[in-house]
């Protein structure tokens, strides 16, 4: 038996004497979409942008130069714009956020210290959260939440726990120089300390209060007045000390020089992300729109009520052919 032939005349025909079944489907198709939409519970997305600053003009080098001058830019490169990306994509970063906003209150799964509620907590801030670089080298923070006012605050929030992050990442390693140069200085007070008693108690056995320290330049020494046995002797062990001595307090006002530099360089007033949008309350939820909806689902309904009808229309002379 040879297989019955369906083709477009009788497509047409079988779409024709269904066409109401279709538009009752296609109605249905509608009205069920709509309904989706309006018992769904609506989200709201946040959105702020910022750039990143060169780190390098908070080095201590860009702001005490002393030997060259060189162009640094002003806005950070590809690196910088990846380490900003991978912080944000860090779970440290995110714990801080889902802490700092209380996420507990805004989601109650339950106590963040919690483990079970914790990974739910971090699996939802994951979900709903987004960091992306544009081609004009800005980042994007979104976050979608059930309440405005939730999206808008963790988005601002998120913005801030990713400057003061990647701000530590080079303010630790330069406040860490700092403390080890004021551990040498501490050092040195007590060796200049150790230094300037013994200076004193040999210029006071020998009566020398004559400057003759061979390491000051431009010093015009007097005649030195004094003498007897072990009088040379001292002069010698007092222009050797004195030596070590003005040497360990010229490394003394150097390495104070340098704590002052690092820490002029670890301020807060450096700021290493330039918000350029800050985040507000949406006034509109996020996702296809009703109308946008009912066109969808109505065209959803349309084509699959014809494949039916068509399928049908088909099989039923399928069947007619093998009773025949």
């Amino acid at each position: 038996m040879a297989t019955p032939t369906f083709d477009l005349i009788e497509s047409i025909r079988a779409i024709q004497k269904q066409k109401r079944l279709i538009i009752i489907m296609t109605v249905l198709a509608m009205a069920l979409g709509a309904v989706f939409v309006l018992i769904k519970k609506k989200k709201y997305k946040a959105e702020a942008r910022f750039l990143v600053n060169n780190p390098l003009y908070g080095d201590r080098h860009t702001l005490f130069r002393t030997r060259e001058t060189r162009y640094v830019d002003y806005f950070g490169g590809d690196d910088d714009l990846d380490r900003v990306t991978a912080l944000g994509n860090s779970d440290t970063v995110r714990d801080r956020i889902i802490r700092n906003c209380d996420f507990d209150k805004i989601y109650k799964f339950g106590s963040i210290s919690n483990d079970t509620a914790h990974a739910r907590y971090m699996s939802v801030f994951a979900k709903n959260f987004n960091l992306k670089r544009t081609e004009f080298k800005d980042i994007v923070v979104t976050y979608i939440a059930y309440e405005p006012k939730d999206a808008a605050g963790i988005v601002n929030m998120a913005v801030q726990v990713l400057e003061e992050s990647f701000r530590h990442y080079y303010t630790a390693m330069k406040s860490g120089m700092r403390a080890s140069v004021g551990m040498k200085v501490k050092e040195l007070d007590s060796a200049i300390a150790v230094m300037t008693d013994t200076l004193a108690n040999l210029r006071d056995q020998y009566g020398i209060y004559n400057i003759i320290s061979p390491a000051r330049q431009n010093v015009i020494t007097g005649d030195m007045k004094g003498g007897g046995k072990g009088y040379g002797k001292a002069m010698e062990e007092v222009q050797n000390i004195e030596s070590i001595k003005d040497q360990l307090v010229t490394d003394r006002a150097h390495y104070i020089s340098l704590m002052n530099e690092y820490s002029a360089t670890v301020s807060d007033s450096i700021q290493y992300l330039k918000v350029i949008t800050r985040a507000v309350p949406p006034t509109a939820p996020t996702g296809p729109s009703l109308s946008m909806t009912l066109i969808v689902a109505g065209f959803v309904g349309l084509f699959f009520s014809t494949i039916y009808v068509l399928m049908m229309a088909y099989f039923r002379k399928l069947n007619a052919a093998l009773k025949g």
